[in-house]
């Protein structure tokens, strides 16, 4: 009987396939062996590599926060500018507040003190002490003594406070000269714990026998007591995978020991391997041999896969019927069919992380540097090459009536349709931009500009507005976008981003379908409309303390829009403000004021006033809304146990605060409470911190005077609790941006 080809084929090979099969089962576990050796050892380096961007990535962070606060922060500038004989307590409690919120922020556990040259003081968290007192003296005179600020961070070093501490702590440091350029007057240095450096290593890797070790230069290990002591650390010290940062120039060791039955088989790995060997070449030779005697069906395999790949559409042979071939043929032909499904989902995978990388960069969690960048738009199939890029984040106006107006699919497909639109202008202007829905009803672009277009963002402004009107005219809803300004490398992206995103929040005051940057916020800030909103926010700011008076600045500002030119849209502008700052206060009330105002009080200040057409209904209907509202809210408040004493501590406050000895521990004291709870209660009650409060009714009241009588400023701040008229010149200026005597002046003029 004669064999068909796939019995040929079978009874041809099965021979080869038993030997070669039994001589390779033995050689196989000490291959695998040797495989997940380099494997292991793969992943080690593989783990110490991103737990180096991760702790670079932190101190970076911290580095940068730092000096952006040398360069803008004004309480710096007071303690190094300020004579010492002038600097008073208060405002050394600020700058040490200052210290332990920017402490707070950092990313790892820290400390932070500043040092004055000219008066030889140092501040911290703890107080301010003589440099002579200071516990850290030695290593801040021998940094601070050098030609250039110490580059990036310090080796592991102790680090005590004041000289009289007996206990110490390892810390890397970090010194900024103070200011930046220039000459020196001082230095701010950041002592991060080595704790919690290592602490965070640990949290990392998920392994508390230390599977990732620091080592400072020298192989000296970052604990105190260092693990280096044993002989399993010492070895993986010696054996681990090692990776040194360009930034810190610290070494990370990683590995550890490994399975010594795998040790033991790799004994035996080179004699498998030379046995596994001669099997392969014997088999090779077997199969040369049989492979020569069915050359001829091969060949005929290949012409018709060579035929296939040729034509553009159908198939040579429909049915395979009982021909092997043809079954072959059909089963190439599945496989391409496979493979172009493959390279479908392999397009949609490549959308997904576009998405995800614009996400993490424009928020700040991933930074690109040059070479980054270069990489992951390579990865992403973008261009890298830019002269400046600006950010963009546009919004769907009224979401909430969008999605009820259109099914799921349709909203889909009218995303689709902004965001091709989009592409497609932005073609039209000779631009680049990578646009992506970052939220259901957001969607941020970043653009590629040209050394051709002016500076100043026009093009990013003609590309937004030219969509703005296409969808105007063509759909059915409006769209608000924010412009962030031009920046010139992808790390200085989140800032541009964040300036967008910060520039849509005016949306409630410009109203919806307009395009805001900071020239138009500049604009808007010289206009008619926005002197009232800081009367607007005192608005709210007296219904959330309760204190009975905003009627008269709600009577206030109806006079004052009843006197000037304001058109529908400004009052409706003046009305979300409102709604906004109210919505808030309120959310940080108890939970008997949030529900009532989110479910009845804010749709009524929502709609309302698309039904007041004159100013005087305008007036009465927000009048009647916000008295309902105080009843309820007082409801909440009387019904609270504390609410009885926190009023009696605001009355306290109203009648004390000429008592320039007036703080929170006194206050404490008198009503017999802790600070932290009072000032805890204080803030929920009225919705203002205690010593924000108390400085507001002494400039309050020193307004008042300064525009009612004619007492010098020495008396005025004496009468309001200042002991020194520099201070109270000081909370002046910083609060109202103008010295005292430059308000009187302008009172006075006003007057006249």
């Amino acid at each position: 009987m004669k064999m068909s080809w796939y019995h040929r084929m079978l009874l041809s090979y099965a021979p080869l396939f038993f030997v070669v099969v039994s001589v390779l089962i033995f050689s196989f576990f000490a291959i695998l062996n040797n495989s997940a050796q380099q494997q292991i050892a793969m992943t080690d380096e593989s783990i110490a590599a991103k737990v180096m961007q991760a702790v670079d990535a932190n101190l970076k962070a911290s580095e940068q926060m730092a000096a952006k606060e040398i360069q803008t922060d004004e309480r710096l500038k007071e303690f190094y500018n300020e004579p010492e004989n002038g600097e008073a307590l208060y405002d050394l409690f600020l700058i040490s507040q200052k210290l332990d919120d920017f402490s707070s922020i950092l990313p790892l556990s820290n400390s932070i003190y500043l040092y004055n040259e000219q008066s030889g003081k140092i501040l911290s968290r703890n107080g301010i002490s003589p440099l002579e007192q200071f516990g850290d003296r030695d290593f801040l005179m021998s940094a601070y003594r050098s030609e250039t600020a110490p580059a990036g961070w310090s080796s592991p070093r102790t680090y005590r406070e004041f000289i009289h501490d007996s206990s110490e702590e390892r810390v890397v440091s970090m010194v900024k000269f103070y200011p930046l350029t220039g000459p020196r007057q001082g230095a701010v240095v950041v002592n991060v714990r080595v704790r919690a450096l290592v602490g965070f290593v640990k949290d990392l890797t998920r392994y508390d026998a230390g599977f990732i070790r620091l080592l400072a230069p020298g192989l000296r290990p970052f604990e105190e007591n260092g693990p280096l002591a044993d002989r399993a650390a010492s070895e993986q010290t010696h054996n681990g995978k090692r990776i040194q940062s360009d930034y810190t120039g610290w070494l990370y060791v990683s590995g550890g020991q490994r399975d010594e039955r795998l040790s033991l088989a790799s004994l035996f790995g080179g004699v498998w391997m030379i046995v596994g060997a001669a099997a392969i070449v014997l088999g090779l030779i077997w199969f040369t041999w049989i492979t020569h005697r069915h050359y001829k069906p091969i060949q005929t395999i290949a012409g018709r896969i060579s035929d296939y790949s040729k034509r553009k559409s159908g198939e040579l042979v429909r049915h395979a019927g009982g021909d092997e071939l043809k079954f072959i043929e059909n089963a190439i032909d599945e496989l391409l069919d496979r493979t172009s499904r493959y390279e479908r989902l392999h397009e949609d995978d490549l959308l997904i992380r576009r998405r995800q990388v614009l996400v993490d960069w424009l928020e700040g969690r991933k930074t690109m540097d040059e070479a980054e960048w270069n990489r992951e738009m390579a990865r992403l199939q973008l261009p890298a090459t830019f002269d400046r890029l600006s950010a963009a984040v546009m919004e769907l106006d009224r979401y909430p009536q969008f999605t009820h107006a259109y099914s799921l699919r349709d909203q889909y497909l009218l995303k689709f349709v902004v965001s091709q639109v989009l592409q497609e202008i932005a073609q039209g202007e000779g631009l680049f931009v990578w646009n992506e829905w970052v939220e259901p009803h957001r969607i941020a672009a970043v653009f590629y500009l040209n050394g051709r277009e002016e500076p100043g963002g026009q093009a990013v402004y003609d590309v937004m507005n030219k969509l703005k009107e296409w969808i105007h005219a063509n759909l059915e809803f409006t769209v608000s976008a924010g412009i962030g300004p031009e920046v010139r490398t992808p790390v200085s992206m989140p800032l541009c981003y964040a300036e967008a995103r910060e520039y849509l929040s005016y949306k409630p005051v410009f109203g919806p379908g307009v395009l805001i940057g900071s020239r138009d916020v500049q604009t808007k800030a010289e206009g008619r409309i926005f002197p009232h909103l800081q009367t607007v926010r005192s608005i709210v700011k007296s219904f959330r303390q309760d204190d009975g008076g905003w009627p008269s600045r709600l009577t206030s500002l109806f006079r004052a829009l009843k006197n000037g030119r304001f058109s529908q849209d400004d009052i409706n502008r003046l009305t979300n403000d409102l709604t906004y700052q109210l919505h808030k206060e309120m959310m940080e009330m108890p939970e008997e004021v949030r529900e009532p105002w989110t479910v009845e009080f804010k749709p009524l200040l929502e709609n309302f006033k698309e039904h007041s057409e004159i100013l005087e209904e305008w007036q009465e209907r927000l009048h009647l809304v916000l008295s309902e509202l105080e009843e309820r809210v007082r409801a909440v408040r009387c019904a609270r146990t504390n609410h009885e004493l926190m009023g009696r501590v605001k009355a306290y406050i109203e009648s004390h605060y000429a008592d320039p000895d007036l703080s929170l521990n006194r206050i404490s004291e008198h009503f017999e409470m802790n600070p932290r709870y009072l000032s805890k209660l204080f803030k929920e009650e009225f919705g203002e911190k205690f010593i924000d409060y108390m400085l507001r009714i002494r400039l309050e009241e020193a307004q008042r005077s300064l525009r009612e009588t004619d007492l010098p400023v020495q008396h005025i701040a004496e009468r309001v609790g200042y002991l020194h008229a520099i201070s109270f010149h000081r909370a002046f200026k910083n609060t109202l941006g103008v010295p005292p005597g430059d308000y009187r002046k302008r009172t006075e003029i006003g007057r006249t």
